[in-house]
């Protein structure tokens, strides 16, 4: 069994992940990367929550909106996960602007409603 059909292990590295960068948030800052291309990585691996296992369409970023909810068994990771995002989106100032501006529709639109990212 992978990490992505184990969603147990998932939340737990997901977890670990908000931790260690609340306890160090200078950490994502000092990886030798931009921060837009940082916060889009972290974007897109808490996006990976949401593709639906049993049927993953080419044009899911973009075509008709098929993301799946967050599993309502992890709600204190979701709520864990909006605060950070929230958090990397003030970080990045004016930044964000072109973050958002090259997310895909869906991307978006997951964003806005799922995390309260606009």
């Amino acid at each position: 069994r992978t990490a992505r059909t184990n969603p147990a292990e998932r939340r737990d590295a997901f977890t670990g992940f908000v931790r260690a960068v609340r306890v160090n948030p200078h950490s994502i800052q000092n990886t030798g990367s931009e921060m837009g291309e940082v916060i889009t990585s972290i974007l897109f691996a808490v996006v990976s929550w949401h593709i639906p296992s049993s049927d993953i369409a080419p044009n899911l970023l973009s075509g008709p909106y098929r993301f799946a909810p967050f599993p309502a068994e992890f709600s204190e990771l979701l709520s864990a996960l909006r605060h950070l995002l929230l958090d990397l989106k003030t970080s990045s100032g004016e930044g964000w602007n072109q973050i958002e501006a090259q997310m895909p529709s869906n991307v978006k639109r997951l964003m806005h409603e799922v995390y309260g990212l606009s």
